[in-house]
């Protein structure tokens, strides 16, 4: 079983100009963000020891984040999911989050918006005191919220490296990338 679950359509390889190639899911060759985002997700499943487990323990602590990515550095910024490690969005997502104001945070999994508070620190992300609007979401994406909620219950270990984002919980890693750095 692969232990990152993404939100793209799996596609069989087909061969290219130059023999048997796999294509990028949007058809796109990979970006520079798409790269890093991978590279960094890759370095975090090794570090974490993530996908190896059925019940996997509480993540080692992860190093201190670069002097440049202090908390008020994610304040303004909205980041779109480009990965889950240990299970999938039910739907398939994205996630989104953006942090409005220093105490402020927007989150969405693919069916409602939720707002709330949040406290950041310079290693974790605590939200509490979410709302949200109340469309009803059928199919795939009506877990998307129980989903999002869950996740968002426990304080989230936060790292930044340039555009992208990871939010850690005990049980999962969404990789995240700054929505203005991603492809249009």
């Amino acid at each position: 079983m692969n232990p990152i679950d993404h939100p793209t359509e799996r596609r069989e390889p087909k061969a290219g100009k130059c023999g048997s190639a796999r294509p990028h899911p949007s058809g796109a060759r990979p970006t520079l963000v798409a790269v890093l985002a991978t590279v960094l997700l890759a370095a975090m499943v090794s570090f974490l020891g993530i996908g190896s487990a059925v019940a996997a323990p509480a993540p080692a602590p992860m190093p201190r984040p670069l002097p440049d990515t202090l908390p008020g550095t994610l304040v303004g910024k909205t980041y779109t999911s480009v990965a889950v490690v240990g299970g999938a969005i039910p739907g398939g997502g994205p996630m989104t989050v953006h942090f409005e104001r220093p105490d402020r945070i927007a989150l969405g999994a693919g069916c409602n918006r939720h707002l709330g508070t949040a406290t950041i620190t310079s290693d974790h992300v605590r939200i509490s005191t979410l709302v949200s609007t109340r469309m009803a979401c059928t199919g795939p994406r009506a877990g998307a919220d129980r989903w999002l909620t869950t996740f968002a219950s426990v304080p989230l270990t936060w790292r930044a490296v340039g555009p992208v984002l990871a939010l850690t919980s005990p049980r999962q890693t969404v990789v995240l990338v700054e929505q203005s750095a991603l492809p249009r």
